[in-house]
């Protein structure tokens, strides 16, 4: 093994996060390590918490160059806008082509936006990611709340859980400034976070419209028009704002590759991580497909998939067996509702709180922590 073999991992990623902190092992196995991100890690966890005030911006981000750096490896601040798989080079927006001999991706997923006439044209329309588009909301709503001016509308479309944290912190920034927002929730479920019990969904509701949230069920946005958001039952609802939180799909660069993959879920990846037709070529997270064990797009399953990742690309140099992944049926979720109060969720059983709360702020630092320098 020479040290000119490259290894290159596209997207700072809750995977990548993992192997660049350890990347002096796969230098000590004779490859050079490469991460290469347009910019910041924005941790999903606290994104929500974020927009309603409770976190900074520094707070819910980390520079990756420091991590990778610190490790021994190499960092590129860059996009990747096309990979030959062939010649095996990726191609960048501003840089010159790199070559590489292995390549992880972990691009982390995009909102699978709604068909809405008029939106595409819109401005104030906010997906829920990129997550630095909800910093650069709440730097608008803030500038808004500290005027003297009438308060922009705003609605969320989407009753999951992202949803409902976004809406619900959203009321949380007003409540800081004790000036309401005028805020809508739309979701075509039937009731809130749908595949939780109907206990928690019914809590849920009563709180958030006790907060002041008005929220239409079973109803589907169609159009956007002169600051109103049209419902399919031909009712108008106001607003200046636009937070789309209608699930995520994998990114479109994962279908460019000439490998299997699924338009929503992702390039297909065998439990070793690797594609099932070029095991140089690693996915993982949100834009990772497990075929036969499909998982949520949580950040959850990337970091349990970090340390697997790691041993896989160094088991890879050195021609050893791989270890595979196996994505956990039940797994802890808790949600942030901005008040002090939070919902843990653990398959049929949750319980809200201010402890639910706690127990998610100290799991959130914890996890930064342990990648700041």
């Amino acid at each position: 093994m020479t040290d000119t073999f490259h290894i290159i991992l596209v997207g700072a990623g809750h995977a990548h996060l993992h192997v660049a902190a350890n990347a002096a092992q796969l230098i000590d196995a004779g490859a050079r390590v490469t991460l290469l991100s347009p910019g910041n890690f924005w941790y999903s966890g606290m994104a929500s918490g974020m927009l309603g005030g409770e976190y900074s911006d520094s707070d819910d981000s980390l520079d990756p160059a420091a991590l990778i750096e610190g490790a021994g490896g190499r960092f590129i601040r860059d996009r990747v806008i096309a990979i030959d798989r062939n010649e095996r080079v990726l191609h960048l927006a501003k840089g010159d082509p790199l070559s590489f001999d292995l390549l992880s991706l972990n691009l982390g997923s995009r909102v699978d936006s709604p068909t809405i006439s008029g939106i595409e044209e819109a401005q104030g329309v906010w997906p829920a990611k990129p997550i630095d588009g909800l910093y650069q909301l709440r730097e608008l709503l803030e500038s808004a709340l500290a005027d003297s001016a009438s308060l922009p509308r705003l609605a969320v479309i989407g009753g999951g859980p992202t949803g409902v944290e976004l809406a619900a912190n959203l009321l949380s920034l007003s409540e800081r400034y004790g000036r309401p927002f005028d805020i809508s929730l739309v979701s075509a479920s039937k009731r809130l976070l749908e595949h939780s019990p109907r206990s928690a969904s019914a809590w849920l509701a009563r709180r958030l419209r006790r907060r002041g949230l008005r929220i239409e069920m079973s109803a589907s946005a169609v159009a956007y028009r002169q600051g109103q958001l049209v419902l399919d039952d031909g009712m108008q609802l106001p607003a200046d704002h636009i937070v789309l939180a209608t699930g995520l799909v994998a990114p479109l660069l994962t279908g460019e590759l000439d490998l299997e993959h699924h338009p929503h879920h992702g390039l297909a990846v065998t439990p070793a991580l690797h594609t099932p037709y070029d095991d140089r070529i690693f996915a993982v997270g949100d834009c990772a497909w497990l075929k036969d064990s499909p998982y949520p797009k949580l950040g959850v399953f990337g970091v349990r998939q970090g340390p697997i990742l790691l041993h896989n690309l160094i088991a890879h140099l050195r021609n050893e067996s791989f270890k595979s992944f196996h994505p956990q049926r039940r797994y802890l979720s808790i949600l942030n509702f901005g008040d002090g109060r939070g919902m843990a969720l653990w398959g049929h059983f949750w319980w809200p709180g201010r402890l639910a709360m706690k127990t998610k702020r100290r799991l959130d630092h914890d996890f930064m922590q342990r990648y700041r320098p």
